[in-house]
């Protein structure tokens, strides 16, 4: 029988799959249960979780901006938590040995785990409502299987009728997402695209509302 482990070389995944994929794994060795099932992280936590937000931090910063240095230091941050994350995958295989439930438990991908063979799928039945408050839009739509996040743009509409995008959201949630500081008055048009390690997906078609 096949031992299960979890993969070790993240190499191959786009920046925006990476990202929530450091995040996600952050989190899981932060919790109580992945504490005491590896109490001896390599590397440890303190040394990982720096990393994750650095590479998260300057990923940001490239994707909007994108100058020849800020790419550069995305880079290097980048190769510095494949190699941690490389480091910690090992160790995980090492003390689970083949058991699922450990492996589960940190937030890394199984190397027998399927993938999926192309792009997600466009959004559907977006929603855009009032929220609670005065300057508050509420979203929500239907989710995309294979999609591992959302990127939610907003716009505003110029007075040729052309959108003017100029906000970015990401979430990985599709029920509930509150977009704040709107201007009251103002009508914002939104629009989604999914993503997961095989790429990125067609814009949904946008909607609009005025906010209150």
């Amino acid at each position: 029988m096949r031992k299960e482990k979890v993969i070790s070389n993240y190499s191959g995944w786009s920046d925006y799959a990476l990202s929530t994929l450091a995040g996600r794994i952050l989190k899981a060795m932060q919790e109580t249960t992945a504490q005491a099932n590896f109490p001896q992280p390599n590397p440890a936590i303190t040394v990982l979780e720096p990393l994750v937000n650095d590479y998260i931090t300057k990923h940001e910063i490239a994707s909007r901006r994108g100058s020849a240095l800020e790419i550069s230091q995305k880079n290097e941050s980048r190769d510095a938590l494949l190699n941690a994350l490389r480091s910690l995958a090992h160790y995980v295989n090492e003390v689970a040995n083949g058991q699922l439930s450990l492996l589960l438990s940190t937030g890394m991908v199984l190397a027998s785990q399927p993938s999926s063979t192309q792009a997600p799928t466009m959004v559907e039945k977006v929603q855009l409502r009032d929220g609670r408050l005065s300057g508050q839009l509420r979203l929500d739509f239907k989710p995309v299987k294979a999609a591992w996040e959302y990127e939610v743009e907003i716009g505003t509409m110029a007075s040729t009728g052309e959108i003017v995008w100029n906000k970015v959201v990401l979430t990985t949630s599709s029920r509930g997402n509150v977009l704040s500081e709107m201007e009251p008055g103002v009508r914002y048009c939104v629009r989604i695209r999914t993503r997961n390690g095989k790429g990125t997906g067609d814009w949904c078609e946008p909607v609009s509302l005025i906010a209150r």
